[in-house]
C-alpha cells in the first residue's frame, strides 16, 4: 500500500453503507480542516498528498467522491482529471475540485473534464459540507451525460440565483462556462455569483469583461452602475440584473 495513504473509517469500524471521500491536497491545514468538518457526518475518508496517490487511491477504492486539489506534487489535479477522464475507468466517481482564489478559468477546465463542483479556497467548512452532500446526491455522469444547451443552462442558473441555491447557481454557472465562456450573459451571471459571495472586486472584473465583450450589454451596464454607487458608499436603489426578462433580485445581492 502506497505509504502516502491515510485511511480512517468514521465513528469506528467500517459502515458497509458508508460513502467513501477521498481527499487528494498536499497542504496539512487543509488535509486536517476538511477531516474535522467530514468526520461527524459518515463518511469514510482517505486523505493522499499527491495527485500520482490519488490516481492509485481513486483506482484501488473506487470512491463515492474525489476531493482534488488543483494544485499538487508529482502529478497536479488537472493532470488527474484527464487521466480519469480519458479512460473513463471509475464511472462512479464524482469530483469536486479544490482551486485557490483566482483560480476560476482552472475550475472552468475541470468542469470541462467531469468534475461535479469546485470550491475555491478558502472556503468555510459549511460550503464544504453542503458541497459534498449535493454532489453525492447527484447520480453519476459522464461528460456526455451533462447539460449541453447554453440557454437551458444560463435559465438553470437564473433560476438557481432567485431560489437563494448560491452553491448551486455556482457550479452550473461553471457548466455553463464550458459551452460560452466569453459570453455577455456568462459574464454578467458570473459577476452576480461573485457578488453575492461577497467579493464585489471580482463581480466588477466580471462586469467589465461583459461590456468589453458586448458594450451595449444592459444587465452588465446596470449591474457595475449599481456596484460603483455602493463602492463609492452610496445607496442603489437599481436592482441586479440576471440578463433575461425577468432577470432582477430585489435590492443588493
Amino acid at each position: 500500500m502506497n505509504s502516502d495513504l491515510n485511511k480512517e473509517s468514521v465513528q469506528g469500524g467500517r459502515d458497509a453503507h458508508a460513502r467513501r471521500i477521498l481527499i487528494a491536497d498536499d497542504e496539512p491545514n487543509i488535509q486536517t480542516m476538511v477531516r474535522m468538518c467530514l468526520s461527524t457526518e459518515g463518511y469514510e475518508l482517505t486523505v493522499v498528498s499527491d495527485g500520482r496517490a490519488a490516481l492509485d487511491a481513486v483506482r484501488r477504492l473506487s470512491p463515492d467522491l474525489l476531493l482534488l486539489d488543483l494544485s499538487m506534487p508529482v502529478m497536479d489535479g488537472m493532470s488527474v482529471l484527464r487521466e480519469l477522464h480519458g479512460q473513463r475507468a471509475i464511472p462512479g466517481v464524482r469530483v469536486v475540485v479544490m482551486t485557490a482564489h483566482g483560480s476560476v478559468r482552472n475550475a472552468v477546465q475541470a468542469i470541462r473534464l467531469g468534475a461535479s463542483d469546485f470550491l475555491e479556497k478558502p472556503f468555510r467548512p459549511e460550503d464544504l459540507r453542503i458541497s459534498v452532500a449535493s454532489v453525492l446526491e447527484e447520480s453519476p455522469m459522464d461528460g456526455g451525460d451533462r447539460l449541453e444547451n447554453y440557454d437551458d443552462v444560463l435559465k438553470s442558473v437564473r433560476g438557481a440565483l432567485r431560489a437563494g441555491k448560491l452553491n448551486a447557481a455556482e457550479s452550473l454557472l461553471m457548466r455553463a462556462g464550458t459551452i460560452a465562456d466569453m459570453d455577455p450573459g456568462f459574464l454578467n451571471l458570473a459577476g452576480v455569483v461573485h457578488e453575492a459571495h461577497g467579493r464585489p472586486q471580482s463581480a466588477k472584473r466580471f462586469y467589465q469583461k461583459a461590456l468589453a465583450s458586448d458594450a451595449a450589454y444592459q444587465p452588465a451596464i446596470q449591474n457595475l452602475g449599481r456596484l460603483t454607487v455602493i463602492e463609492r458608499g452610496g445607496v442603489s436603489d437599481s436592482p441586479v440584473s440576471l440578463g433575461d426578462h425577468a432577470s432582477v433580485l430585489s435590492g443588493n445581492v
